[in-house]
């Protein structure tokens, strides 16, 4: 590829008016960022938090730029090559998927989408996947792997450009199949249009990324419009105890898949019956309906059948059925399946569970009031006593986001009564972060407003380390530390781990190991 594409080959067909010497100019690479343009670069000016990327593009071309695609708005730059275009943003996808070839054509790949459960899902079905000899790649929101050095990304899904390069890396190194965690801003940014999904999963909806999409059916718009795009020829995996994803089946031409805990959806076509949940798993019947039958006759016949997991919680038994389902629809067999299933690594930082002597830790990378909720009830279904909370706060999402929170761990601290909650600002851990996740004034004075209008006690720290050191001061023995929230809390579980050794007397232990961040 380092002769590079011509770029009236990537332009065919888009609307626009071509300027300069277009005809002639090769490209080499895609960038929007014009930190990162590489002589030869096909430079496409996006819009940004604070600028247009336009106003970058004589930086982009003292960079080596060969062509750029500029809105229709802007002036075509002297001695420069390229494409006035009325949505560059649109254009980023055929561009990228023109120049990569296509690579999606030739993977089986498949997109995890739904509020909560997606990296997790999105984990299980690779870990599946490479079980049944498939040798997946994989995008998730906590990691990138299978199309060179593994690493935790900036974007859930990324532009479509740097997606259309991994899954070009995935294929030219022989994967067979790709997981992509496809969030509603990859939809509806179109950042996913131009892949071709052999099958689309639905693990659930609930009020989220509000501050993007502006309203609530927007959202699920967003969510729809990604099984909407399915071809008649692909699988839709729904989740038949969430009444939203289910309803995505009318908007779908696949093939539907549904799955579900038996007590809420008890027509699913892939159902877990008998659940018995524990601190450190879950185990339970796997059960075939019709469509099931339909679908992979082999497997079917082989249930009910027992299955064990080594994730806590209802919700991850879910996350499960949603995995197994989609393998089962593109063919796989049950026999290497259900093993595997038993063998899963716990994905970094989803109630992610570690004894420390009689204490445990338990850290949750908790987002939104509906992945709050499910850490806490799990946690309650355990009757675990002694329990002591410390909650990072969600920075540079809005307040509500916040206010929403603090709702939820007030109603279970009525239920509990781990008052008071231990609240931190992260200030500077998040000050480290190469993306600004830093909580605004707005945002904390929500979160502790909220609280105390709702009877929740609240302890203060501005740092990590202080609030997981007051934590642990307070841990019982016999006690269950719950560690919540985003990038605040990334550090958190090393800190609380290394404190309570100290307390034991205990030889220190490897930290937990996460893979390192992109570098941008």
């Amino acid at each position: 590829m380092q002769e590079g594409r011509p770029f009236a080959e990537l332009i065919r067909g888009l609307p626009g008016t071509p300027f300069g010497d277009w005809r002639a100019v090769r490209v080499r690479g895609i960038a929007t960022d014009s930190r990162q343009v590489e002589p030869g670069d096909l430079f496409v000016a996006l819009p940004g938090t604070q600028r247009h990327g336009a106003a970058f593009v004589a930086e982009a071309a003292r960079r080596g730029a060969a062509a750029v695609v500029i809105p229709t708005s802007e002036s075509a730059p002297a001695g420069l090559a390229g494409l006035r275009h009325p949505a560059p943003e649109a254009a980023l996808a055929d561009l990228a998927a023109r120049f990569y070839r296509h690579p999606s054509h030739e993977l089986t790949v498949v997109g995890v989408t739904g509020t909560n459960g997606k990296t997790t899902t999105a984990l299980l079905l690779a870990h599946l996947l490479r079980a049944a000899g498939w040798d997946p790649a994989a995008w998730t929101t906590t990691l990138v792997s299978g199309a060179g050095p593994s690493f935790r990304p900036v974007w859930t899904t990324p532009p479509a450009h740097r997606l259309e390069r991994f899954l070009r890396t995935a294929a030219d190194l022989g994967r067979r199949a790709a997981v992509l965690e496809v969030s509603s801003h990859g939809v509806a940014l179109g950042r996913v249009r131009c892949i071709r999904f052999r099958a689309g999963v639905g693990t659930n909806v609930s009020p989220d990324h509000l501050d993007f999409h502006g309203s609530l059916e927007a959202y699920v718009a967003a969510k729809r419009a990604f099984f909407a795009a399915l071809g008649p020829g692909a699988l839709a995996v729904l989740n038949a105890g969430d009444p939203v994803v289910l309803g995505f089946e009318t908007a779908t031409r696949a093939t539907v898949l549904t799955y579900g805990v038996a007590d809420r959806a008890e027509r699913a076509d892939l159902q877990a019956a008998d659940l018995r949940l524990g601190r450190m798993g879950s185990e339970f019947m796997l059960l075939p309906g019709p469509r099931l039958c339909e679908l992979a006759p082999a497997a079917a016949r082989e249930l009910p059948a027992p299955a064990n997991l080594p994730l806590p919680g209802r919700h991850n038994v879910e996350n499960a059925l949603a995995a197994l389902g989609a393998a089962l629809g593109l063919g796989l067999p049950l026999e290497p399946l259900l093993p595997a299933l038993s063998t899963a690594p716990p994905p970094p930082r989803r109630l992610e569970t570690r004894p420390v002597g009689p204490y445990l830790v338990v850290n949750d990378v908790a987002m939104n009031e509906a992945s709050y909720d499910t850490a806490l009830a799990t946690v309650a279904a355990w009757g675990a006593r002694g329990l002591v909370v410390v909650n990072a706060l969600r920075g540079a999402r809005g307040a509500e986001v916040n206010a929403a929170a603090a709702r939820v761990l007030a109603r279970w601290n009525r239920r509990l009564g781990f008052a008071p909650l231990i609240v931190t600002a992260s200030q500077g851990e998040l000050a480290r972060d190469p993306v600004d996740h830093r909580v605004r004034e707005a945002e904390l004075a929500a979160f502790v407003d909220t609280a105390k209008r709702e009877g929740l006690g609240v302890s203060l720290h501005e740092e990590l380390a202080p609030a997981v050191a007051e934590a642990v001061g307070r841990l019982p023995r016999g006690g269950v530390l719950l560690l919540l929230g985003t990038f605040g809390m990334d550090e958190g579980p090393a800190l609380a781990v290394a404190m309570l050794e100290r307390r034991l007397g205990l030889p220190p232990s490897a930290p937990p190991s996460y893979p390192p961040a992109e570098d941008r």
